[in-house]
């Protein structure tokens, strides 16, 4: 093959001097980047991020990424942006991700460093239930490290917020005793966003106080449905939540007999 050129030789030189400076702005263009969960849906899909170029030359970017390392299955011409949504990713998998920039010429800079990130399972798993003297107890899986809330239902619509660890972890709920049923669920807590009631719950009233074998009983009445928060006090300063249960419902208090004065309240869960 026969190239013909009709310039001097100090105009190749100069032309070849201008490629190779592009060349080099892009090999040379750090591209910082990250990969972060998208809130709504972490389970299926990922954002990628990244910092722009401040070569005037840059037109545009491209995202490889695959689950080997240094091995990119799949790439996204993402263009003159600095972020992009990935879908169809799998929970529990690694993935590894490299990014590059092009010019209007369409030459490609070298890949940025690579980076590794494990997508986390959004609900965790729940094993080993079983009933024992300190309440019903069950272990929580998921991607270790990372923080899960427990859930409680009696009815499995309304869901309150009990516990809170970084899996694994075993979890034991005291105050099972006092529900005929309750279910429980684990998610991860970037994930997690509590239940919102179109009115405020309005506020709720003991009532029908007793004392019995099993501890201080009195009813909790308020927005049916709703979930309170029963707390309670030695001195009426300090106070702790000891119960979180939908409105309307009974409250035992086993260790009341301990106390020479327990004072209670109930709010509803913010």
């Amino acid at each position: 093959m026969r190239l013909a050129w009709g310039g001097d030789m100090s105009d190749v030189v100069a032309r070849l001097y201008c490629v190779k400076r592009v060349l080099l702005y892009l090999v040379l263009c750090s591209v910082a980047w990250a990969v972060i969960e998208s809130p709504a849906s972490a389970s299926t899909s990922l954002n990628v991020m990244w910092n722009q170029s401040s070569d005037t030359n840059v037109q545009g970017y491209k995202v490889y990424y695959g689950t080997v390392s240094q091995q990119y299955t799949n790439v996204i011409v993402a263009g003159n942006v600095t972020n992009i949504t990935i879908s169809g990713v799998q929970t529990g998998t690694t993935y590894y991700f490299a990014a590059t920039s092009y010019n209007a010429a369409g030459w490609q800079s070298a890949y940025s460093p690579e980076i590794a990130y494990t997508v986390p399972a959004a609900n965790a798993t729940l094993i080993s239930g079983a009933n024992t003297a300190g309440g019903f107890n069950f272990s929580v899986g998921g991607t270790a490290g990372l923080s899960y809330v427990i859930l409680a239902s009696t009815n499995l619509v309304s869901w309150v917020a009990i516990s809170t660890n970084n899996a694994p972890f075993v979890f034991t709920d005291p105050a099972s005793s006092q529900y005929s049923q309750r279910f429980y669920k684990a998610v991860l807590q970037s994930l997690y966003v509590p239940q919102v009631y179109g009115t405020s719950p309005a506020a709720a009233v003991l009532s029908a106080t007793v004392y019995s074998s099993t501890g201080f009983r009195f009813n909790l009445s308020g927005t049916p449905g709703s979930p309170y928060v029963v707390e309670s006090s030695t001195d009426l300063v300090h106070w702790a939540p000891v119960m979180t249960n939908n409105a309307p419902f009974s409250f035992v208090d086993p260790v009341a007999a301990q106390f020479s004065r327990r004072f209670y309240k109930a709010i509803p869960e913010p």
